[in-house]
């Protein structure tokens, strides 16, 4: 067996032993990836199990300015964001900034709403008859006005 042989498989060898490396590396990493990909996935179900919103009441003042006013009670254990909560009227989206007031238990200084704290959300329509909240983690809660 000359030197050619033994460098060829000397060559193959190592060339077998960095791809084995590489092909480790690369499944290591993809199967990382689906495990925090699976963990973000569990926290985002918990997170969705422990938000409870209720929609307590509304009222709508049809003389004048027509104003609805919104009131959404956390129920639940999780504290979300006024920033991160939408309203729909009558399946149209009420923008942010076309609320009339808003406020978390009287202060409207403040994005963070608390477990056992109502949000109240005041806006300008014409004639609602159904408004629905949306929070971050997709719960919803809806109701007739």
């Amino acid at each position: 067996m000359g030197f050619s042989v033994s460098g060829s498989a000397a060559i193959l060898f190592i060339a077998a032993f960095v791809s084995v490396g590489m092909l480790y590396s690369a499944a290591y990493n993809g199967y990382e990836r689906v495990q925090d990909a699976d963990d973000s996935h569990g926290e985002r179900v918990l997170e969705q199990r422990n938000t409870v919103v209720n929609v307590s009441n509304t009222s709508y003042n049809e003389t004048g300015n027509e104003l609805l006013t919104v009131n959404v009670t956390n129920e639940g254990s999780t504290t979300l964001a006024v920033n991160e909560t939408d309203l729909l009227v009558d399946g149209v989206y009420q923008p942010r900034d076309s609320y009339e007031d808003w406020s978390v238990d009287g202060a409207n200084d403040t994005d963070v709403w608390l477990p056992g704290e109502t949000l109240s959300i005041t806006v300008n329509v014409t004639a609602p008859t159904r408004v629905k909240i949306v929070t971050s983690p997709g719960v919803t809660a809806t109701e007739v006005v």
